[in-house]
């Protein structure tokens, strides 16, 4: 499933993840997407037996989030250790982005 571009978003920091699940089936992977295309800050989702392609602004959405979503529905991210240095390696992107993020909002606003 794939969901369009959210409109109205003042800044977006827009990440892609292209992760690696195990063990789920096809309804819950239908079920998945479905939540996925509801979630705040996802821009884009796509789904297969064995992928997970998100587009999402990293502002409103972390990769932890996304992981806890899919546990929710039974799956969980591969074991493997390439999935696992790449999930490592996003949510340190992601923490220095939100820092980033963060320090321009109180460079803007003038604070000290």
């Amino acid at each position: 499933m794939t969901t369009s571009p959210t409109d109205g978003q003042d800044e977006v920091a827009l990440v892609r993840r292209h992760l690696k699940l195990d063990h789920m089936n096809q309804l819950q992977i239908e079920q998945l997407a479905e939540v996925f295309g509801t979630e705040p800050g996802v821009v884009k989702v796509v789904v297969r037996k064995h992928w997970l392609d998100i587009d999402y602004d990293a502002a409103v959405l972390t990769l932890d989030r996304v992981i806890a979503l899919l546990e929710a529905y039974g799956g969980e991210l591969s074991h493997d250790w390439w999935t696992a240095f790449k999930a490592h390696w996003y949510r340190r992107r992601e923490e220095k982005l939100r820092a980033r993020l963060a320090q321009d909002d109180e460079s803007s606003s003038g604070e000290p």
